[in-house]
């Protein structure tokens, strides 16, 4: 491993992104409602499904059940997208958040999201570069032969959200960055995937047990799947902080001739710009 920087545990870290999210709950709400969005999101898409197979099929026959299935497969895909567009701005927000939470604050929500709102631009240049690496295995996972190369990209591209926030970066740069620190910090960027990956499968298996259930179908996206999804990004930003050390870019602050913070002691809370 290629480092200059002191020695952490990984364990304590995930360990230390449990109490956080413990102690400053409200860290979860952004993503909570990200979650619950893409729950209701995912309900009405089945249900346009549905709705369009069956208006084509008295309407036009197998044509029209053809044409009906495949308008509500577009829209039901559409409605995804836009769903987990929305998680994954959510989890910035919480990555943004968490710099006030982890100097012993309680974080500011309103101001996390005003502050991310510049790195739009950034974060969906690096989210539509993350789908055009993972395309392929995703494509692939459904008969299970792409799952471990979805698994892997997941993996390479984990760092990317905090490089985005905490470190300023542009999007494509963001990736590169994590491809390099995943490499370089091989043992403990496995547990921190490990920690994230758990966390993510614990929320899908509480959401597919529940799926058939009304009313707690949403509850339990919007519980679980918010704070699962909090400590995901919780995990990734901490897991950033304490890699990257004092290399990497300046980051970008909207204070024109604010001086740029100390890099980051170990343990300590990330950079993140304003």
């Amino acid at each position: 491993m290629v480092s200059g920087r002191p020695a952490f545990s990984p364990a304590d870290e995930l360990q230390r992104a449990a109490e956080l999210l413990s102690r400053y709950w409200t860290l979860a709400i952004p993503t909570a409602l990200a979650s619950l969005g893409l729950g209701v999101v995912f309900i009405f898409g089945l249900l346009s499904v549905v709705a369009t197979t069956v208006l084509g099929h008295f309407a036009g026959g197998h044509l029209g059940t053809g044409l009906g299935l495949g308008t509500g497969l577009f829209v039901f895909g559409g409605l995804l997208l836009l769903g987990f567009v929305a998680l994954y701005l959510a989890g910035a927000v919480v990555i943004h958040a968490a710099e006030s939470a982890l100097a012993d604050r309680p974080p500011d929500l309103g101001a996390s999201l005003l502050a991310i709102l510049p790195r739009i631009p950034a974060l969906l240049t690096a989210l539509a570069a993350c789908f055009a690496i993972c395309f392929f295995p995703l494509l692939f996972s459904v008969i299970l032969i792409g799952l471990p190369f979805l698994i892997l990209a997941g993996y390479f591209t984990m760092y990317v959200p905090a490089a985005v926030i905490v470190g300023g970066e542009g999007g494509l740069q963001a990736v590169a960055t994590s491809f390099r620190l995943t490499t370089q910090n091989i043992g403990e960027s496995v547990v921190a995937w490990i920690g994230m990956l758990i966390a993510i499968i614990v929320g899908q298996v509480a959401n597919a047990i529940c799926a058939h259930l009304p009313i707690v179908n949403l509850i339990v996206p919007f519980a679980v799947g918010g704070l699962t999804s909090a400590y995901a990004a919780l995990v990734g930003a901490s897991f950033y902080s304490a890699l990257r050390g004092g290399a990497g870019p300046t980051p970008v602050y909207a204070a024109a001739g604010t001086p740029p913070p100390q890099p980051p002691t170990i343990g300590g809370p990330p950079q993140i710009i304003r």
